[in-house]
């Protein structure tokens, strides 16, 4: 029943599309999932001289708040009969359309000819394999995958950070690596700009000043499905310097179980709510990540001393979810699977990670001007 559901809305969205596709206007359009390429989204609306519209989902309603606050357009929607009738035209006639996420809707649209869809992703590498590459991909129906390949095939300009991402994309999406554009992701820019970094870090340390005194260790695993996240029955054993400190920080979807997780190990975990992921990265020595995209955005930054991964689920995950075939030839940093492991490692000194070949093959054009080259490609002047 769900699956006929699905394909009567993609029905329905492709209907309203081939209606509405005969008159091309000159909008552009975000389509926003993550409220984290803010600073992109705003010098977008000058580059195209306000002709931007973000549409944003319910989980990145702050995220919209602050863009409209700006003065930027902005408009909530979620998959419904109401966006079909009312955004659909719009998205069809859109000049360009923006994705920061796979959107399945897209499946149905009817794109004019000189319309661009350019996919922004959420993060700059992959560790985790998505697409064709994804086990479960393979068990669908013939319907689901013609309809994922035809999200894919709708994407016309794909922005990446590298050669190597772009490579991922083309072999995850069954699509040509002519369609990739290494340009730099926009995203990353902040990462590689000094005044934010400060900023950030001041932030931090005005409403934790305790953590300035402190070895930082953050604890970012990636979502994992079902929304639910469980850490082994040995990680109470973990052992923690008198100047370490623990912060975990999990999807946001799961901050009750973050909370849980503090009052379970209250001498071990710190939560910090108020800032995310990406700012609390500018104060950590020591990041202990899974297989989330995370790894990339810290290696940019000039703190990033030592890395490890904690990958305790490593064969669940490898069967499930799957990742990508060379990440043990890459992965810049050790891989363990047991408390006792990660207390061995946790206990050397950080120092300085050698991250020039890492960066060589993920980061290439990561350099902090990934959103000038991307509004020069797109909108010349």
């Amino acid at each position: 029943m769900a699956g006929l559901k699905k394909a009567l809305y993609i029905w329905l969205i492709r209907v309203v599309s081939w209606l509405t596709h005969f008159k091309p206007s000159a909008r552009v359009i975000y389509v926003m999932s993550f409220a984290d390429n803010l600073d992109f989204i705003r010098q977008l609306n000058k580059r195209v001289s306000g002709r931007l519209t973000v549409y944003y989902l319910p989980s990145a309603r702050a995220g919209g708040l602050q863009l409209a606050a700006d003065g930027v357009a902005t408009r909530a929607f979620q998959d419904s009969l109401r966006f079909v009738l009312t955004g659909i035209p719009v998205f069809t006639r859109a000049a360009d359309l923006y994705l920061d996420n796979y959107y399945a809707f897209t499946a149905g649209l009817y794109r004019h000819r000189q319309q661009r869809v350019v996919q922004l992703w959420h993060a700059g590498g992959a560790i985790k394999a998505f697409g064709w590459g994804d086990p479960q991909t393979a068990r669908r129906s013939p319907a689901d995958q013609r309809r994922f390949q035809a999200v894919y095939n709708h994407i016309t300009d794909f922005v990446v950070g590298s050669e190597k991402m772009g490579r991922v994309f083309a072999e995850s999406y069954h699509v040509p690596e002519s369609r990739m554009r290494v340009l730099g992701y926009p995203r990353s820019d902040r990462y590689r700009q000094t005044p934010w970094v400060e900023r950030t870090r001041a932030a931090i340390y005005a409403q934790y000043p305790d953590l300035a005194a402190k070895n930082v260790i953050l604890y970012a695993p990636t979502y994992r499905a079902g929304v639910r996240f469980d850490l082994p029955a040995d990680f109470g054993q973990l052992k923690l310097a008198a100047n370490q400190r623990l912060i975990v920080k999990l999807h946001p979807h799961l901050q009750d179980q973050a909370r849980a997780l503090q009052a379970r190990y209250p001498d071990l975990i710190t939560v910090v709510p108020d800032f995310s992921t990406d700012e609390l990265l500018t104060v950590t020595q020591t990041l202990i990540s899974d297989y989330s995209s995370v790894i990339f955005d810290y290696a940019l930054l000039p703190n990033c001393q030592k890395m490890v991964f904690y990958v305790f689920d490593w064969q669940s995950f490898t069967r499930d979810v799957g990742l990508q075939a060379d990440f043990k030839t890459w992965a810049p940093g050790p891989l363990v699977t047991n408390v006792a492991a990660l207390n061995r490692e946790l206990a050397q000194t950080p120092q300085a990670l050698p991250l020039t070949k890492f960066n060589q093959l993920w980061n290439t054009r990561n350099d902090g001007h990934a959103t000038k080259r991307t509004l020069a490609y797109f909108y010349q002047k």
